[in-house]
Formats: C-alpha cells, sequence, structure tokens
C-alpha cells in the first residue's frame, strides 16, 4: 500500500516527464503525464494510449474514444501486467530467453497485412513506432510464460481427473455434437468492391441459372456450360447446421434447393442431399476440452489471488485526476 510519503514523491518528481523532439526547422515540446505508478514506476498517458493503438493493429480495433470505463480497465491491465513482470524477473524470467517467440508474434501481426509495406502505413497512422509494438510484444511473451509456469502449470492433475468426468455428467448439454447437411452448390462470386451495376448482374445471372435448374437441367450440364467463367463455381459440401448457410440449408428437405442466397463470397444456390441429425458426445470425446478449461479456470482463480496479495504489498497508485484528462484517443481503423 502507497504511503503518504511515497505519493508526495511520486507527484514532486514524476507529475509531467518531458520529451523533447526536434525537427529541420523547429523544436516540438511533449508533455506526457503520469497516470499511475507501480513500484516507483511511473505509467505515462502515452503508454495508455498505445495500449488502444497497439489493439488496432493486432485486430481488435474501436471505432470510437474510449469510455471513462474502458481507460480505466487498460490501466488495470497494465498495472497488473507490471505487477507480473517484476514477479517473472524475482524468478529469472526475460523477455531476452524468449526472443524466438517475439519474433514468431510480431510476424503472425504483419502476416495480417498484405504487405511489409501496408504493415508500417498501419503503424504511422496508428501515430506507434515499431519499437513500442515490439516492447508491448517482449512484455506480453513474459507475462504468458509466467502465468504458465506459475500457475497453469501447477494445477493438480488429479483434481482434475476427479472433476471432468462430474463436470461432463453435470453439463452434457454443452456437448452436443451439432448436425450436419451436405448439399450441392452453385457459387457466382462477385467481389466486395465491385460496382453496383456489376452485382446486380451477377444476382441476375444467379437467378437465372437457378431458374434453369428448376426446368430440369442438371448441375453436370450447366458446370459444362460455365467452365470458362472463372466467377462461378459448382461443388459439393457439407457444414454444420449452427453456421449460418447451414441453418438455411436443414430447413430445405432432400433434392430442394434454395436461391440465389447472399453470402459474403457474392450469391449462391443450394441442394440438399442429406442431413446428418445432431448427436450427444462421448466422455471420451470431450475429455481433453473438459479437462483445460477446468485448469485454466483452477489457473484465473490463483492468478486473482495472487494479484490480490501483490497489490497488498507493493507500493503502487492511479492518479485520477490525470486519469481522467486522458481524452481525445482517436484510433484510427486499419481495416
Amino acid at each position: 500500500m502507497n504511503t503518504q510519503k511515497l505519493l508526495s514523491n511520486i507527484l514532486l518528481n514524476t507529475t509531467f516527464l518531458l520529451f523533447l523532439f526536434v525537427g529541420d526547422t523547429f523544436a516540438q515540446v511533449l508533455i506526457d503525464s503520469v497516470i499511475a505508478v507501480v513500484d516507483e514506476q511511473a505509467i505515462t498517458q502515452s503508454e495508455l494510449v498505445d495500449e488502444f493503438r497497439i489493439a488496432a493493429i493486432t485486430d481488435k480495433p474501436l471505432s470510437r474514444e474510449p469510455t471513462e470505463k474502458e481507460k480505466q480497465e487498460q490501466l488495470n491491465l497494465i498495472i497488473n501486467r507490471r505487477l507480473v513482470l517484476k514477479g517473472a524477473k524475482r524468478i529469472g524470467i526475460t523477455a531476452v530467453d524468449h526472443k524466438k517467440q517475439v519474433t514468431e508474434r510480431i510476424a503472425k501481426i504483419r502476416a495480417r497485412f498484405p504487405s511489409d509495406k501496408a504493415f508500417h502505413n498501419a503503424l504511422q497512422k496508428q501515430e506507434l513506432e515499431i519499437e513500442s509494438l515490439e516492447k508491448w510484444i517482449y512484455e506480453q511473451v513474459v507475462y504468458d510464460v509466467y502465468y504458465k509456469r506459475q500457475f497453469v502449470n501447477r494445477v493438480d492433475n488429479e483434481d482434475i481427473d476427479e472433476l471432468a468426468p462430474q463436470y461432463f455428467e453435470k453439463n452434457k448439454a454443452q456437448f452436443i455434437a451439432p448436425g450436419k447437411v451436405t448439399f450441392r452448390s452453385v457459387l457466382i462470386t462477385v467481389p466486395s468492391d465491385e460496382s453496383e451495376e456489376k452485382k446486380q448482374a451477377a444476382k441476375l445471372l444467379a437467378e437465372q441459372i437457378y431458374e434453369r435448374l428448376e426446368n430440369g437441367e442438371t448441375y453436370d450440364g450447366i458446370e459444362q456450360n460455365f467452365k470458362t467463367e472463372k466467377s462461378i463455381s459448382f461443388n459439393s459440401q457439407t457444414l454444420t447446421t449452427d453456421t449460418p448457410l447451414g441453418a438455411i440449408i436443414t430447413e430445405l428437405e432432400p433434392d430442394e434447393r434454395k436461391g440465389p442466397i447472399a453470402v459474403p463470397e457474392g450469391y449462391q444456390i443450394v441442394e440438399l442431399v442429406k442431413k446428418t441429425p445432431a448427436r450427444q458426445k462421448e466422455y471420451s470425446e470431450v475429455k481433453d476440452e473438459i479437462a483445460e478449461m477446468i485448469r485454466q479456470n483452477k489457473a484465473e482463480s490463483e492468478f486473482k489471488k495472487w494479484l490480490t496479495r501483490q497489490k497488498a504489498r507493493e507500493p503502487w497508485y492511479i492518479l485520477d485526476d490525470a486519469l481522467k484528462r486522458v481524452t481525445q484517443i482517436k484510433i484510427t481503423l486499419t481495416r
């Protein structure tokens, strides 16, 4: 728990951090407010803002200004991470030990963009330095390693072996394999950026193909007629009935067809071949899933208890007035 003396030192010495940026013709001074302190280490406004900007890069963007509650929750996550990083350092876990994991995670983030240039343009749009993203990844890797070692790996396997069958018996309704539908399909592909005129032309073509099928022409025959048309594909496939298209098809009877259906790819005509009903899964099919769920729940429970103890022992503080001044966090969508 923070003492008054510690808080006074924080307010006197670290209320504002000054960073000097020198350009070709001018100098700009950025004042970065301290909004919280953990173990005498400041958490600044820019660190909180970067959390939201990084979320946009990692494909979880906000399309609006974060609410006060969201800013508070994000700050709490930073505080928790600082406590975990301190615990990790205490037992010798550092980012240097896991450079390969860091490199792999950054590569996965880059892979979400069509090119390296697009990735760096996204960083620039967010006013985010690559070093800030790399530092955030470092901390996430260390956090995950510490969490797994200290909490996940310490869950007693004998407890899981005892609890898993009991959970299955009490919650069988959670483990139902959905029904399946096997169907034939004609898909007329329409790019999302296509003109409205061409989209309407594609829909009209789908309606014409559907009418020909209804009038007795075969899939094979129509496929031969359109075999040179790259935007039209004919195939058979199976979907579960808990998918949007599967739910539509399950309403049909065998050999009954429906279309054209608007789908993300364009327009689709479907004909039901057969249905497979839903069924109760056996325990042997789901025991690993249940065991992992119990393990994660127990680990999370122990982690929360650990955080409570750490926050009672370690000096930390949130400067509420400074946090309230964190406004106009503008996130540019990267998609």
